[in-house]
């Protein structure tokens, strides 16, 4: 005598399952509910077992310059983290750390200070001046000398240190401005290499992802301020593996030689810079109009 049971309904899709995992979107059809720490060490354990596609990646992304984008390009999906989640994983570490230590290494009396710089007039030219910036308006300033000296009037009004106030915002909208830049030095690769049709825009933006990731990842130690000294030698160790770096990833997802990816390298290097520092006075912009 036989006996019939229920049917498994996937509690996602809707879709009828006849074992642990549904056939349709590959969720798990027995569910129950976790504890918060459950939940905590589930996503500990999803991204940092040592057999994980985390683990892998960040294998790949550190030790293989190109790998990663090769992979996406070939359509091998499943081998690594998508390049977004990647990106938006480290990029996220990288700037939650630094803000957490950058407020804690503003000095009390500093942070605490709220005193106000005077306005001096002499000759019909107003010069304000607020900790290490001066703003000067006269009546043959340009437009964007009066806009910059009445807004930074406006903020030592309402804020108190100018210095402080626009350090802080920009401090805010650095991802925003990094992630703008992603698209902008994919669209240097698509005209330094517009002749591969096989290679489309995203293509290019997936190398552009993984280049920034390997960057963050890299500036993580450069953290923590252990000296001036020791920051420099860093970062100029910094610079040097990051060149070498795309050179190698360039050669490896371009297929080309070394003098043209260096050439490429460069070009990107010198464009990114000039964009970088645009739209970064955007910014600056941007954050003195809306205080």
């Amino acid at each position: 005598m036989s006996h019939s049971s229920e049917p498994i309904i996937c509690p996602n899709c809707g879709f009828p399952a006849t074992r642990n995992y549904c056939a349709e979107c590959g969720q798990e059809t027995h569910l129950h509910k976790e504890s918060f720490w459950g939940l905590v060490m589930h996503f500990i354990g999803h991204y940092f077992h040592y057999d994980s596609k985390f683990w892998k990646s960040l294998k790949a992304l550190w030790f293989s310059p190109g790998m990663l984008t090769t992979a996406y390009i070939n359509k091998q999906r499943m081998r690594y983290i998508p390049p977004i989640s990647l990106y938006i994983f480290i990029s996220a570490v990288y700037f939650l750390l630094k803000f957490s230590v950058h407020q804690e290494s503003i000095p009390v009396s500093h942070a605490a200070k709220n005193t106000k710089q005077p306005l001096v007039i002499t000759n019909n030219r107003d010069t304000i001046k607020a900790g290490d910036i001066n703003f000067t308006a006269s009546e043959d300033s340009s437009a964007i000398g009066r806009f910059l000296h009445e807004r930074s009037k406006r903020i030592e009004e309402k804020h108190g240190d100018v210095n402080k106030y626009l350090l802080e915002n920009i401090n805010h909208t650095f991802p925003k401005i990094f992630f703008f830049m992603i698209p902008i030095m994919a669209l240097f690769l698509k005209v330094l290499f517009f002749r591969r049709k096989d290679l489309y825009f995203v293509d290019h933006a997936i190398f552009a992802l993984h280049y920034h990731c390997f960057w963050f990842s890299l500036l993580l130690p450069n953290i923590i301020k252990i000296s001036n000294a020791v920051n420099f030698i860093y970062v100029s160790i910094f610079s040097v593996i990051v060149f070498i770096y795309m050179i190698r990833a360039m050669k490896n997802v371009y297929h080309i030689r070394t003098g043209r990816a260096i050439f490429s390298t460069i070009t990107i290097a010198i464009g990114y810079g000039i964009f970088f520092v645009i739209a970064l006075l955007l910014d600056l912009l941007i954050i003195t109009a809306t205080a």
